[in-house]
C-alpha cells in the first residue's frame, strides 16, 4: 500500500466516530427551533453537551441559519432524542429565557402558526414580545474577601464588617445590616485591600401589580337574584366544567365546550362571566376575560377588579416592565382573572380553567400585523387544547359563530332574551332625514332628533349621539368641477378637520394644509365642505344648545386610555349632558340617567364594497341603541338615516337578529363566503404598481397550477386591485383564495410556500387567512 493509500484509510478512520457502527443506533440531542429568519417551518439543531441544562422549551437561542452559518437569534421549541441520521449544526448559546412556556402554549403558538400561515418566529414574537422575553435584571453589589492579612488596627466597625463578612462573600446590603455600619466602614476596607467589591446582573424580583393591590369588597352586583335566564346559563356553564363553587383543583375535570351566550344588551352577560369565574376561582383555577379594546372597557375592568382578589390587567399597551412582570404574576399563579385585550389570549395561565370572550363579534379582535390571528378562534383552539369551557358573549353575534352554533357538535347557544328586572329596551324609531333638511347651513341632526334631544336635556336626563364620522367635513370638493381634495400617498379623500385647521387623512395619517382653492390649476375653483362629520355636530349643538355640557369623544380628543377613563368618569358623575362619538361610544358603557341614544347617518357604511357591510350596520345600531334604558323607565333610540332603509337598518331598529342573519347566511351561501368559504386574502403592495400587478398576477396563476390537486373547490380569484388602491405611497394589489370548510386554503399556501411560490418580489406582502376587511 503505498504512502497516499495509507494517508486516505487513516483520515477515514480518524472519521468513522461520526457514523454509528453496523448494527448500533446513533441517537443524538436535538432542539426544534423557530429561527428569527424568513422561514415557515422549524429548524432542527444539535444540543452541545455543554448547554443541555439551558436549552429546553422557551428558551433563546443563537443558532446558525443559512449557508454562511449568520448567528441568528431563535426560540427552543421542543427538544428530544432523534436518530443520529446526519449531522446537524449545534446551537452556539442559549439563556434560560422564561419559565413559562408550557408545552401546551407551545402547541397553540404552532397551530396559529401553521392556521395563519406565518413564520413560527413572528408568531411566538407575537405571543411575547422581545422585552417580555427575557427576565428583567437588576445589578446586585456583592462584597467578598480578600486573602490579604490587615497591616495595623481595625476600627471597632472595620473589624464588625469582617467578621461579619468572614472568608465568603455577602450582598453589600445585607452585610451592612449584620455588621451594623455604614458605606464608609466598607470604603475603608475596601481602600486597604482586604475587601473585593463584585456587580452581578441578576433577575429582578417582579413589581406589584397596580390591579392586584387590595381585597375585593362587597358590591352591590353580590346581591342580584340571577333572572332564570341567567341561572341556566350559569347551570349549563357549570355542568360542562363539572365544576362546582366548592369543587377542588385536585378532582376538578372541566371540558371543553364553546357556549354563545346570546343575550340583547343589558340582560346580564356580564354577570354571569362573573359568577362563572367565581366558581373557577373557588376550585383553584384561573380565567382569562377577552374585551375587544382596553379604553372601551373601562367600566367592566373596574367594576370586575373590585369583585375578586387578584386580577391583572393585559393589553399592548403596558411598560415592558410592567408587562413582563404581570406575566410573571400570572404564571407563578398570584393572579386569578386576566382582563385584557387580544393578546391576553396568550396569557401564560398554568391552571386555566374558563375562557370568555366579549362581544366576540368586535373586528378589534383581529391582529392587523403578521400573524393575522383572530383572538376569538384562538381562543377556542386554546380551550380545545386546555380541555377547558369557553364563552362567547354578544347580542349580535358574527355571522360565523351564530352557523357555528348551529352546526358544530362542540357549539351550545345560550339565549338571554330579557333585560335584568329594572331595565327595559328603549322605544326604537326612525328619524328620517330628507337632503334639504341637513347640509352646511343647517346642520347635522335631523328635525325630529333635535326636538328629542331638546326635550331629554329639559327633563335633567342624558343623551348619548354617535356620528361614526371623525373630523368636521367628510372631504373637500370642488364647488365648480366637483374634485376632491385626496391623499396623494393613498388616493382616499383627506377630512377636513376644523379645529386644527388641517386635512388629515385616516389610514396613513399624513397631515397637510387646507388648500385655498380647487387644486386643479385649470379650476381654481372654491372648495365646499361636504359629509359633515362629529366635530360639525358639536359646533351645532354649542350654537343651539349653549346651556348643554358636551363631552366628545373619538380618537381626535381621547389620545390616550386615560383620558377616555376620565371622560367616562364625567359622565357617570353627570358633569355632562350629551356625550358624543365615533363607534367608541357604542359598546361596554352602562349610565344610568341615559334615556336618550341617537343614530347619524346610519346608513353611511353599506356603500362600502365589503360583503360583512350590512352586518356591521346592524351590530353597530343595536350596540348603540342598547346603552339606553338600562335601569327603569322609558327611553328612546332615534336612527337617522338619509334614504328609506334597507334590510340591516329595518331589522336593527327592530332588535331583530335572527330573522337578519337568516338573510346574510342565505345570501353568503349563494354568493360562497364564510360560513359556507374559508377565505385567504394576499395583498402584494409596491411603489412600482407594474411591479405590484405583475407579481399578483404571477402569485395567482401559481395558486391555480396547485389548487386542483388538493380540493376542486378551491378558487383563486383574479387579481385586482384593492379597494383602497394606494396606501402610503404603494399600490396594492390583491388576490383572493377561497374553499370549502376544512384546510384545503392553508394546503395550498402551505404547498405554495414549500415551492417557494409564496415569496412575491414586492416591498410588502401579506397573507391574511380569515380576514375581516376587505379594504
Amino acid at each position: 500500500m503505498d504512502a497516499g493509500t495509507g494517508h486516505n484509510a487513516e483520515r477515514r478512520a480518524r472519521q468513522l466516530w461520526l457514523v454509528p457502527s453496523e448494527g448500533e443506533h446513533g441517537r443524538q440531542l436535538i432542539a426544534d427551533v423557530a429561527v428569527n429568519a424568513p422561514a415557515t417551518d422549524l429548524y432542527a439543531y444539535a444540543v452541545p453537551d455543554g448547554l443541555k441544562d439551558v436549552i429546553q422549551p422557551g428558551a433563546a437561542l443563537r443558532v446558525p441559519y443559512g449557508r454562511g452559518g449568520r448567528a441568528v437569534e431563535g426560540l427552543c421549541v421542543r427538544v428530544s432524542e432523534k436518530p443520529w441520521d446526519h449531522t446537524r449544526r449545534p446551537v452556539l448559546a442559549a439563556e434560560p429565557g422564561q419559565p413559562w412556556w408550557s408545552q401546551r402554549l407551545i402547541e397553540l403558538g404552532l397551530w396559529v402558526s401553521d392556521y395563519y400561515v406565518c413564520s413560527p418566529w413572528k408568531t411566538f414574537a407575537a405571543m411575547l414580545p422581545a422585552a417580555a422575553r427575557k427576565p428583567r435584571l437588576r445589578a446586585v453589589t456583592y462584597v467578598r474577601a480578600t486573602r490579604r492579612a490587615p497591616e495595623g488596627k481595625l476600627t471597632a466597625g472595620q473589624a464588625a464588617l469582617r467578621a461579619a463578612l468572614g472568608a465568603g462573600e455577602a450582598r453589600r446590603t445585607d452585610l451592612l445590616r449584620q455588621a451594623g455600619v455604614g458605606p464608609g466602614t466598607l470604603q475603608a476596607l475596601r481602600k486597604r485591600g482586604l475587601i473585593e467589591v463584585v456587580v452581578r446582573q441578576e433577575p429582578a424580583p417582579p413589581r406589584a401589580l397596580p390591579s392586584s393591590a387590595g381585597a375585593a369588597t362587597s358590591c352591590p352586583e353580590d346581591a342580584f337574584e340571577l333572572t332564570p335566564a341567567q341561572q341556566a346559563a350559569l347551570a349549563a356553564l357549570r355542568d360542562a366544567r363539572e365544576l362546582s363553587a366548592g369543587a377542588k383543583l385536585d378532582n376538578a375535570r372541566p371540558a371543553f365546550r364553546v357556549f354563545l351566550l346570546f343575550g340583547v344588551p343589558g340582560s346580564g352577560k356580564t354577570e354571569v362571566y362573573v359568577r362563572a369565574m367565581r366558581d373557577v376561582v373557588a376550585a383553584g383555577r384561573q380565567a382569562i376575560l377577552l374585551i375587544p379594546e382596553i379604553a372601551l372597557a373601562t367600566q367592566v375592568v373596574e367594576r370586575l377588579a373590585r369583585r375578586f382578589d387578584r386580577v391583572a390587567v393585559l393589553h399592548s399597551q403596558l411598560p415592558a416592565g410592567l408587562r413582563r412582570d404581570t406575566l410573571a404574576a400570572i404564571a407563578g399563579g398570584a393572579v386569578d382573572v386576566v382582563i385584557g385585550t387580544r393578546s391576553a389570549v396568550f396569557a401564560p395561565c398554568p391552571r386555566l380553567g374558563l375562557i370568555v370572550v366579549d362581544e366576540e363579534q368586535e373586528t378589534s379582535l383581529k391582529n392587523l400585523a403578521a400573524p393575522h390571528y383572530h383572538a376569538r378562534d384562538v381562543a377556542i383552539k386554546r380551550g380545545q387544547i386546555e380541555q377547558v369551557p369557553v364563552v362567547l358573549g354578544s347580542a349580535t353575534p358574527a355571522i360565523e359563530t351564530w352557523y357555528n352554533a348551529h352546526q358544530r357538535p362542540h357549539y351550545r347557544l345560550v339565549r338571554l332574551p330579557e333585560r335584568v328586572p329594572g331595565a327595559r329596551l328603549p322605544d326604537v324609531r326612525l328619524a328620517p332625514a330628507s337632503p334639504a333638511e341637513l347640509g352646511e347651513t343647517a346642520g347635522v341632526l335631523s328635525p325630529v332628533l333635535r326636538v328629542a334631544l331638546e326635550q331629554t336635556l329639559a327633563a335633567g336626563q342624558q343623551a348619548i349621539l354617535l356620528h361614526n364620522r371623525r373630523g368636521y367635513a367628510v372631504h373637500l370638493r370642488c364647488a365648480a368641477c366637483g374634485l376632491l381634495v385626496n391623499c396623494q400617498r393613498c388616493a382616499t379623500h383627506l377630512v377636513y378637520h376644523r379645529s386644527e385647521q388641517v386635512m388629515k387623512c385616516h389610514r396613513c395619517g399624513v397631515r397637510t394644509p387646507v388648500p385655498p382653492r380647487c387644486l386643479d390649476d385649470t379650476c381654481r375653483g372654491r372648495l365646499e365642505r361636504t359629509g359633515l362629520a362629529i366635530q360639525r355636530l358639536e359646533e351645532n349643538l354649542r350654537q343651539e344648545l349653549p346651556a348643554a355640557r358636551l363631552l366628545r369623544l373619538d380618537s381626535d380628543t381621547m389620545r390616550r386610555r386615560e383620558d377616555y377613563e376620565a371622560a367616562l368618569r364625567r359622565f357617570e358623575a353627570g358633569e355632562a349632558d350629551v356625550m358624543l362619538g365615533t363607534q367608541m361610544v357604542a359598546k361596554g358603557l352602562d349610565f344610568p340617567r341615559v334615556r336618550l341614544v341617537g343614530v347619524i347617518d346610519a346608513d353611511a357604511a353599506l356603500s362600502l364594497p365589503d360583503f360583512r357591510a350590512g352586518e356591521r350596520v346592524f351590530q353597530l345600531i343595536v350596540q348603540v341603541v342598547g346603552r339606553a334604558g338600562r335601569r327603569a323607565g322609558p327611553s328612546l333610540a332615534l336612527v337617522q338615516t338619509a334614504e328609506r332603509p334597507p334590510a340591516a337598518i329595518r331589522h336593527a331598529l327592530r332588535m331583530e337578529y335572527e330573522p337578519f342573519a337568516a338573510e346574510e347566511l342565505e345570501a353568503r351561501r349563494r354568493l360562497f363566503y364564510p360560513p359556507f368559504a374559508r377565505l385567504a386574502r394576499l395583498i402584494c403592495a409596491d411603489a412600482r404598481p407594474r411591479r405590484a400587478r405583475e407579481e399578483a398576477e404571477r402569485l395567482a396563476t401559481a395558486l391555480r397550477e396547485r389548487a386542483g390537486r388538493i380540493n376542486a373547490r378551491l378558487r383563486v380569484d383574479e387579481p385586482g386591485a384593492c379597494v383602497v388602491p394606494r396606501l402610503r405611497d404603494m399600490r396594492r394589489f390583491e388576490v383572493l383564495v377561497r374553499g370549502p370548510q376544512g384546510n384545503s386554503v392553508q394546503e395550498l399556501l402551505h404547498a405554495a410556500a414549500r415551492a417557494k411560490a409564496l415569496s412575491p418580489r414586492v416591498q410588502r406582502f401579506t397573507i391574511d387567512v380569515d380576514p375581516v376587511d376587505l379594504l
